[in-house]
């Protein structure tokens, strides 16, 4: 799941895609919710490949000569990431933080994806 809503930065770059990228509950405490926002989706479908290269690699997987190479190179992806602190709440899932920030001026209007 993400989210669609095009958000221009101050340098004039607009983010058209956003994920929740990690959540966590720090109990009786709060909820962290962690957002990455891409240009587009295939932005971040090139990061979800490296990954999955990246866990090839670890897991000792043989890897070709060209996944070596791109491992070498890296990504050039621009992520632009976003820490949003919210009262603690134990039974909150992913789905209804999806929802919280749909309540957020920002993320207002948002396009589920």
């Amino acid at each position: 799941m993400a989210l669609r809503k095009g958000i221009e930065l101050e340098n004039g770059i607009i983010l058209n895609y956003h994920r929740i990228a990690a959540f966590n509950k720090i109990t009786k405490v709060s909820n962290i919710i962690e957002i990455n926002s891409y240009i587009n989706e295939n932005e971040r479908q090139k990061e979800q490949l490296y990954q999955n290269l990246q866990m090839k690699h670890v897991s000792k997987d043989k890897l070709t000569i060209e996944e070596e190479l791109q491992l070498e190179r890296g990504i050039n992806v621009l992520v632009e990431t976003e820490y949003i602190t919210i009262p603690y709440n134990q039974d909150m899932t992913i789905e209804q933080a999806y929802e919280y920030l749909k309540t957020i001026k920002k993320y207002q209007k948002a396009e589920d994806i």
